[in-house]
């Protein structure tokens, strides 16, 4: 971002694997980065290609690192991706293309290293997408002092996906309370790593009678001190 304006109004590029993930990075974006302007960029088959492989196969780490490419070169100062399971791509990209770039649940993950939680339930909609985050957290979590304490698991909710691409919220909230109930008595908190699912928190804690943690504001966030940082802009604080 070397020559960019400090006063001029970033771009970020939210890079979405469904049509789900749209409307809640926007919100996230307008209330932890008011500053930024946001092109939505959509590749729709990006989930359904994966679960189809069995999980991210090179030539999709490659389709997403070119739909990267394509938010730089179009001018985007910073790059968020929602969709947890390209996260793994980011170091790559991050090594091409110098620009502040997060994928949806880094800034999850530190919430939830800092909190020291003692049991965790990572929930998601596909299975590869959950086994890939919940081994992601626990990477990060044995990289923290005392995190090693914290025990993860994890637990696709069926029907969550296909009920978040119809706007679906009661099915949402449905679909994710009932795949946390089994066992909820030994978790502390409950983790929906994925944007396109964080409109059910309010509803998913409330019925769990846990915290629930979900992505995008705390992903909006930390992408406006990343920017921050690179730019000298914003130095009054978060918003």
């Amino acid at each position: 971002m070397s020559g960019r304006r400090a006063d001029r109004q970033p771009l970020v590029a939210v890079v979405n694997a469904t049509p789900a993930s749209v409307e809640p990075a926007r919100t996230a974006l307008a209330e932890g980065f008011p500053e930024a302007s946001v092109w939505n960029l959509l590749d729709d088959r990006l989930i359904g290609d994966a679960e189809a492989a069995g999980g991210l196969t090179p030539a999709l780490s490659d389709r997403m690192l070119s739909l990267i490419g394509h938010a730089v070169r179009g001018g985007a100062d910073a790059v968020l991706l929602s969709c947890s399971m390209y996260g793994p791509v980011l170091e790559q990209a991050r090594r091409e293309h110098g620009r502040p770039m997060l994928s949806s649940d880094e800034a999850l993950f530190a919430e939830v290293s800092r909190r020291r939680f003692g049991h965790v339930l990572l929930l998601g909609h596909l299975a590869p997408a959950v086994e890939d985050s919940v081994n992601r957290l626990r990477r990060v979590l044995s990289s923290t002092e005392g995190g090693t304490r914290t025990r993860v698991t994890g637990r696709a909710a069926s029907g969550a996906a296909a009920a978040a691409a119809r706007g679906d919220l009661d099915a949402v909230e449905t679909s994710l309370t009932e795949a946390a109930t089994p066992g909820l008595r030994e978790v502390d908190a409950v983790i929906l790593g994925m944007f396109s699912l964080s409109p059910a928190h309010a509803g998913v804690e409330k019925a769990l009678g846990l915290p629930v943690l979900s992505a995008p504001l705390l992903a909006a966030r930390s992408l406006r001190e990343k920017v921050a940082a690179e730019t000298g802009a914003f130095q009054g604080g978060p918003p």
